[in-house]
């Protein structure tokens, strides 16, 4: 989110403006059919946010994840945040009340004030995903994410669309950004950039989480917990190199 600190207050405006844009084909359409079989799609939404179309109070936490840029964040589990063990060595300054809060989204306008605290808070609710996604129930929502490809598919041709899973580089801050791994070839890919589109010929974008928030070693304590998810019982296909059909040593 730092990419909004060179945005000055018209920008912003546009930003706002511009805010549902850069949404995968297949959401947006989806999106689309369910506001206009919502019933409030026929009274003046002009200040709703299309992804939430009922004007209902949304949690912090599911607002939260549902930014761009957050998709690989799980919603934390309000009564794992509320335990002070779970928080211990967190300097939370006093944002958890707002993490476990109920607002509506149409209470949430991009401002760069917001922009500056949502990046405190970011590393905050970070550092608690690190440790609940470790938990049997934040493994669970972790496994549904990477089923579903969340976490996107290895781009190399002979792990024929395997999905992946987030890994951080090193337990240091700001090191660097989550990558995402491939259990079948073992190797470290950088995901691609998530972003929300484009003002005056610029793209906006909001940059994925630390890895920090992920952990070195969540991908092998993902698959020691679902051996059944684990693709090396194939081993994967390797490319031979020949020579007119004669295979070159």
């Amino acid at each position: 989110m730092d990419v909004f600190d060179e945005f000055n207050a018209e920008e912003l405006n546009q930003l706002n403006e511009i805010k549902n844009e850069g949404m995968f084909e297949e959401e947006e359409e989806a999106l689309i059919e369910e506001n206009e079989n919502s019933p409030s799609s026929s009274g003046d939404d002009s200040n709703n946010d299309k992804r939430f179309p009922v004007e209902e109070p949304i949690d912090w936490i599911h607002w939260f994840c549902k930014l761009r840029g957050n998709e690989y964040f799980v919603e934390v589990d309000d009564d794992f945040i509320k335990k002070e063990e779970n928080l211990e060595g967190i300097k939370t300054k006093n944002y958890i009340k707002i993490i476990l809060s109920e607002k509506n989204t149409r209470d949430y306008n991009l401002t760069k004030e917001l922009l500056e605290e949502l990046q405190e808070i970011r590393e905050i609710y970070g550092f608690i995903h690190k440790r609940f996604i470790n938990t049997p129930e934040g493994l669970g929502l972790m496994r549904e994410k990477f089923i579903n490809g969340i976490f996107g598919y290895c781009p190399r041709m002979l792990c024929n669309k395997q999905v992946m899973l987030p890994v951080g580089l090193s337990e240091d801050m700001r090191y660097s950004q989550v990558k995402v791994f491939c259990p079948l070839c073992q190797e470290v890919y950088k995901p691609r950039d998530i972003f929300y589109g484009y003002s005056d010929k610029k793209i906006i974008k909001f940059d994925l989480p630390d890895g920090v928030f992920f952990g070195t070693s969540f991908p092998q304590t993902f698959l020691m917990n679902f051996p059944d998810l684990d693709p090396r019982i194939n081993a994967p296909l390797k490319y031979i190199p020949k020579l007119y059909g004669f295979r070159i040593f």
